[in-house]
């Protein structure tokens, strides 16, 4: 059976005797041939398991009696194994081209079981009772640790409704409308983004909703939970995107899901409305002298080749404009066929193996930009702060160093944990005084407040390291 016939199965719910673990695949790594040869971080298929059938996750720790536990990075829950529960990939020599393409291609391999939707989004069917479920833990408070990493749904956007017998229920009906009303734009704007105007440039940025998104499939009806940052690691228990302004109010929260709908649904449509809005926006930002700037994503992520694809055809589509993004898709983020306008950074926090594809890029001594989130530990003691421990802005709304001494002492301590050399660190302000040049050159920390995005649009910053995120 090949591999992925084997995951087909496993994904609707067949039982394949008993739990079982299936290495998988990272970038370049070896095929494993026997339980030995695992390591902690090795990416397995879980199945069998009624909880985690079809999952994929990794091995976090060795025990006693040839015992090992798999994190499921997709439902956040713990599994513990025997050695001799390992199943292993039986094509790993085929010469079948289907088979050894999906072992290389991680859009088919990990990404997505189901492929209901368009652009292979990987996604999960959610039946009417666990949405009325799930309603219910929103509008009573009772959401369960399970539910941290769900799709966010506003309170404000379930309505109940009095059924005939007297009792109530979620309109689930009107939430469904809701989430499959068109947008009227995809390309906006935020206060981070706004700073790039008093710097010679205007962004905007298209926004999905951050981890995981509820959508309605089309076709049939069917509400379905579509994962939009699958590289996402350990940035999911601080990822900013799911607190404050995105989903504060039901408008944000709820304009994330319909442009997640509209995308997953009608991606041809998503496509074109992209390239008219940057087209658009281009002309205005012309008319007025500045620079445009278009961040895909300040949300989400590449949730599939196909997806990307699209988005990068849009970028070439508009040759003058500069498009950017982040993410923690190792493949995208090493991409050498982008097109020349635009720059991708690899963001902190992804998962092991999006890690290693990237490791395996750098040790072959190519360049990947990284957008490296800082611990507080490192910088709390750099700036002026008030009795109460808060930032004391300068005029500017910037955070203010407390001496150059301090700066000079943080400087040594970035460049000895991250290999750097110490007069390539630079601040924010400093990049935006020195003209930009061809090649990757200037470390640049960007402040906690005060600090925009240019950095993330420039050929000549080799890593940024973000003191906010």
């Amino acid at each position: 059976m090949r591999f992925h016939e084997f995951i087909t199965e496993a994904a609707a719910g067949k039982t394949l005797g008993g739990f079982a673990v299936t290495p998988v695949h990272v970038g370049q790594s070896p095929v494993k041939e026997n339980a030995e040869d695992l390591h902690v971080g090795d990416p397995v298929v879980i199945t069998g398991n009624v909880e985690f059938n079809g999952s994929t996750g990794e091995i976090a720790e060795f025990g006693r009696d040839n015992r090992f536990v798999v994190v499921d990075l997709y439902n956040h829950g713990r599994q513990s194994f025997h050695s001799s529960d390992v199943s292993f990939n039986e094509y790993a020599g085929s010469d079948d081209e289907e088979a050894q393409a999906y072992d290389r291609d991680p859009a088919a391999r990990d990404w997505n079981l189901e492929e209901a939707l368009k652009l292979d989004a990987p996604q999960k069917s959610w039946s009417r009772q666990d949405m009325q479920d799930y309603a219910t833990r929103i509008k009573t408070g009772t959401k369960t640790k399970q539910d941290r990493f769900k799709p966010i749904i506003h309170g404000s956007n379930i309505k109940a409704i009095t059924k005939d017998d007297g009792g109530e229920e979620w309109d689930l009906d009107d939430l469904a409308r809701q989430i499959t009303t068109p947008p009227r734009a995809i390309l906006g704007t935020n206060a981070k983004m706004a700073k790039s105007k008093k710097e010679g440039a205007i962004t905007y940025d298209l926004t999905l909703p951050a981890l995981s998104g509820i959508v309605v499939d089309e076709e049939t009806g069917e509400f379905i939970e579509i994962t939009t940052c699958p590289g996402a690691g350990e940035c999911q228990l601080i990822c900013y995107a799911r607190k404050g302004g995105y989903v504060m109010f039901p408008a944000s929260s709820m304009s994330a899901a319909q442009a997640l709908n509209f995308l997953v649904n009608h991606p041809q449509d998503y496509m074109q409305m992209f390239d008219s809005e940057v087209k658009r926006t281009k002309a205005l930002a012309d008319k007025n002298g500045i620079k445009l700037l278009v961040r895909i994503h300040d949300a989400g992520d590449f949730f599939s080749k196909e997806y990307y694809n699209l988005s990068m055809d849009v970028a070439r589509n508009n040759p003058t404009v500069k498009f950017y993004f982040y993410t923690k898709i190792g493949q995208v983020a090493t991409d050498t066929s982008v097109p020349p306008n635009v720059i991708s950074q690899f963001s902190s926090g992804a998962k092991s193996r999006e890690v290693k594809t990237v490791d395996l890029v750098r040790n072959a001594g190519k360049h990947v930009k990284d957008a490296i989130t800082l611990d507080k530990d490192m910088f709390r003691g750099l700036f002026v702060t008030d009795p109460k421990g808060k930032y004391v802005k300068d005029e500017q709304g910037r955070t203010q160093v407390k001496s150059p001494a301090a700066w000079a002492q943080f400087k040594q301590t970035l460049a000895s944990k991250y290999k750097i050399d110490t007069d390539s660190i630079i601040t924010y302000d400093q990049m935006n005084k020195i003209p930009e040049g061809p090649q990757p050159k200037w470390n640049v920390v960007v402040f906690p407040a005060g600090h925009g995005d240019i950095g993330a649009t420039r050929l000549d910053v080799q890593n940024q390291f973000l003191m906010f995120h």
